[in-house]
């Protein structure tokens, strides 16, 4: 007898033995589910027939409570004021040139979506020093659904922007940290 057949024989063994098996499993949750619906109870005895039931006494019943009345309030007229006129916020001087600085980072930008599965949007906002030309409380949001990146990227995209300073001219404008949001495609 050849190796090959040898191991023809032992294979058709093994699938018999494991038919045989199965067929022992089955013929056990067979007689399982035969012996559970055997013992459940799942018809009640009928209840016994009795005579008509016996009158139950009406019972008064409480009047309701009278509303509490409380005393109203004197109704408070309006006062006219004059309209609070504002003034327009003059646009940031430096914010062109940030935007600019900003986009110049892209090359950059580009090696945290290496990988990526499809191109997407985000939305970069920042508090933007331009004295110093540092920004803080950066903050990224995925303009949709499927732009979610993951924390590597997050973190990447936020150093990138961060480091190194912007170079700012505030030429008479505000000093102070302003808020700044841009959209960023990937």
């Amino acid at each position: 007898m050849s190796r090959r057949d040898e191991l023809k024989r032992r294979l058709e063994e093994r699938k018999r033995k494991q038919r045989k098996r199965r067929s022992r499993l089955v013929l056990l949750v067979l007689l399982l589910l035969l012996l559970l619906v055997s013992r459940c109870n799942c018809v009640e005895d009928p209840e016994p027939i009795q005579g008509p039931a016996e009158p139950v006494p009406e019972v008064q019943a409480e009047p309701p409570p009278e509303p509490v009345v409380r005393p109203m309030r004197p109704k408070i007229e309006g006062i006219d004021r004059p309209a609070f006129e504002t003034e327009p916020m003059a646009p940031l001087p430096w914010l062109a040139s940030f935007r600019l600085q900003a986009s110049a980072r892209s090359p950059r930008l580009a090696d945290c979506f290496v990988g990526a599965e499809r191109p997407g949007r985000l939305r970069w906002t920042a508090s933007v020093d331009p004295v110093r030309g540092q920004v803080s409380e950066q903050r990224i949001e995925p303009v949709s659904a499927w732009d979610s990146l993951t924390q590597e990227q997050t973190a990447c995209v936020k150093g990138v922007l961060a480091e190194p300073a912007y170079r700012l001219k505030t030429e008479g404008g505000p000093s102070t940290p302003s808020r700044v949001s841009m959209v960023i495609e990937f």
